[in-house]
């Protein structure tokens, strides 16, 4: 059987994801790229005698070792034993895709050329000659629509024969001192045959330093440098003449035909934009729209988890007739822990993961981080933050790893510390599951605001002793689209897969264990020598417990708080006060080990586990001074 590797390059949000999810459907491991934190997604597909291995690499606008997601893309190509790519150009704005097609043609790396919503650029009254494309560039170039299919079989059959494909000449022509430079640095370059010798000397000219290792003698920069007196800047006069190149190729092959039908969406779009992104009404409506649907999370999630309830209590009832053996005591436990944890965590994360799939797909997440934008200026907040800031609504780890987008070791920190305060997937169903299932919908609304006051009486303490310059937000709005149910079905799988996979049996076992230490009369000793957090807070002792596993796991708060009270009613054993008190204590602060891990790989030890024991600390104090001022007042 014959086996293929093939890379998937492009800008981002060109599709990439969504086109790896049309071959191969749901099926794909995402994992941290060797000796980085930059995940890569990778699929496997048997196609009649051949095997391809799909690597999904970071989008990128350029192959160069400026990010850490170009370091990895780079490596990935030009270090890898790859046969081939699928380049995927956004056909609303070819000529940005082809500069990083001309780069793989530079490479002389085989590859298909697939070209993405193609019917969102005729609405908009461009046409592209695709085989005109194939002509000029000397490669396979395939319209697809990874929604509906369309063009994704023509592309594999392409990509299985991508063996076959050469580069009969193309090539970017340069200025004459470039060019003449170039002749200098070859006759100085080692090639191992990977990779061809123009394409070493161009990456060096461009101060690329992995490709230094090429050169025999590194004196020979300083003769190239000599010839390009005229070119101080020689690293972008070659950027500027590949753009220039691939929108000239861009202009011969794109025709613009009638727009009044564009005219008019484009209309509707910028009409709408400019009531969304206006700088009184945006931050509104972006306000209200979270808020609408937290809302709506919250009402469909006690739906979903009322009915998972059901299941839970006749599950514990059937496991009564067990006798009180360690065994019995150890399985029914697991069950329960399982059980419970589904019907309180699972609703939430998946309708979270859902609706933000949603809003991806309609384009109007771009628009809420704008809006959101403004008011982190506000807290001392670079404008970058909002991108981890956004994603640690999902997983407070894996948005760590994104605060690298940031310019500074301080801007990252201060970002991450803010991580306390925002609820991710886990949290959300902890609010939602146990707050909101047992205390009521707007007891569930106060956590989410106590958890807004706790995050700004943060910031603004640290914005006092930190001051980062502001740097304007780069972030491209993508055009309006209706969004495929199948897609966001898929990517929410992809999302949930973690949970599936390794939240689950955590339950399991975590109800386990609680069996049997509870068994032992360990849990006893654990909750009554740590009674001073709960006579803080107003807590039976035995709440310590979930909070314990909470920070192993936080998947794991609701169904260790059910197996330590022993009824799935928890209602009947705790007021609404002791659950909004729970609820605040066991979601403020840095939410779990994977997070502290994470953020040890950052900032380091003594840095992570400050913040860690900081945040904790702070939403112990917090949660319980809110109890007393709440006796206090005398309502509640």
């Amino acid at each position: 059987m014959k086996t293929l590797k093939i890379l998937l390059i492009g800008q981002p949000n060109v599709g990439k994801s969504s086109l790896v999810n049309a071959i191969v459907g749901s099926r794909v491991t995402v994992s941290n790229y060797p000796g980085t934190t930059v995940e890569v997604a990778e699929a496997w597909k048997k196609i009649h005698d051949t095997e391809i291995r799909f690597i999904d690499t970071p989008g990128i606008y350029s192959i160069s070792d400026k990010s850490e997601e170009e370091k990895v893309t780079e490596k990935a190509i030009f270090e890898e034993k790859v046969d081939g790519a699928i380049v995927v150009a956004d056909a609303t704005s070819l000529e940005r895709s082809l500069y990083i097609a001309l780069q793989i043609l530079e490479a002389e790396i085989p590859f298909v050329l697939a070209i993405n919503f193609v019917e969102d650029a005729e609405k908009k009254g461009i046409k592209i000659d695709y085989k005109k494309l194939e002509d000029l560039l000397y490669m396979p170039v395939v319209p697809i629509n990874p929604l509906t299919r369309k063009g994704v079989n023509n592309l594999i059959e392409k990509v299985i024969n991508i063996k076959n494909l050469t580069n009969p000449g193309f090539k970017v022509i340069y200025d004459d001192h470039i060019e003449k430079a170039l002749e200098e640095l070859t006759p100085y370059i080692e090639n191992d045959g990977k990779l061809p010798v123009r394409f070493i000397a161009l990456r060096i000219l461009e101060e690329d330093e992995d490709f230094f290792k090429y050169l025999k003698d590194k004196k020979i920069i300083n003769r190239a440098k000599e010839i390009l007196k005229e070119h101080p800047k020689v690293a972008e006069d070659i950027a500027i003449t590949r753009y220039g190149t691939a929108s000239f190729i861009a202009g011969k092959v794109t025709r613009i035909t009638s727009l009044a039908l564009t005219k008019k969406k484009k209309k509707f779009e910028e009409r709408f934009d400019s009531i969304i992104l206006h700088k009184l009404w945006g931050p509104i409506i972006t306000f209200f729209s979270l808020l609408l649907i937290f809302a709506l999370l919250l009402y469909l999630g006690n739906l979903v988890q009322g009915f998972f309830m059901e299941l839970t209590n006749d599950l514990s009832a059937s496991l009564k007739f067990l006798k009180h053996s360690m065994l019995s005591i150890a399985l029914s436990q697991s069950l329960t822990g399982l059980a419970a944890g589904i019907s309180i965590a699972f609703p939430y994360v998946l309708l979270f993961y859902l609706i933000l799939g949603l809003l991806e797909d309609t384009g109007l997440l771009s628009r809420f981080i704008v809006n959101t934008e403004r008011f982190l200026r506000k807290i001392g907040l670079p404008a970058k933050s909002f991108i981890p800031l956004a994603l640690g609504l999902g997983c407070t780890a894996a948005a760590t790893r994104s605060t690298r987008v940031l310019s500074t070791k301080k801007e990252q920190f201060y970002t991450a510390s803010l991580f306390a305060f925002v609820p991710c997937s886990s949290r959300i169903a902890i609010i939602m599951g146990i707050v909101g299932f047992y205390g009521g919908r707007i007891l569930a609304l106060y956590v989410f605001a106590t958890l807004a006051v706790a995050g700004l009486i943060w910031s603004f303490v640290i914005k006092k002793t930190i001051h980062i310059k502001h740097e304007p937000l780069l972030l491209e709005l993508p055009p309006y689209r209706k969004p495929m149910i199948s897609n966001v079905l898929a990517k929410s799988w992809i999302r949930m897969k973690d949970f599936v996979y390794i939240v689950m049996p955590l339950l399991a076992i975590g109800g386990m264990s609680y069996g049997i230490l509870n068994s032992l009369k360990i849990t006893q000793y654990v909750a009554s020598s740590f009674s001073i957090i709960s006579s803080w807070l107003d807590l039976p002792d035995a709440t310590v417990i979930p909070l314990f596993f909470g920070f192993l796991q936080k998947d794991l708060t609701g169904g260790m708080l059910i197996s330590a009270m022993g009824t799935t009613d928890l209602s009947t054993l705790l007021t609404p006060l002791q659950i909004y008190i729970f609820g605040t204590a066991a979601t403020v602060g840095i939410p779990c080990i994977n997070a502290l891990v994470m953020f040890i790989k950052e900032f380091g030890v003594k840095n992570a586990v400050g913040l860690t024991a900081a945040s904790i600390i702070y939403g112990f104090l917090l949660s319980g001074l809110l109890w007393r001022a709440i006796l206090l007042v005398g309502r509640f």
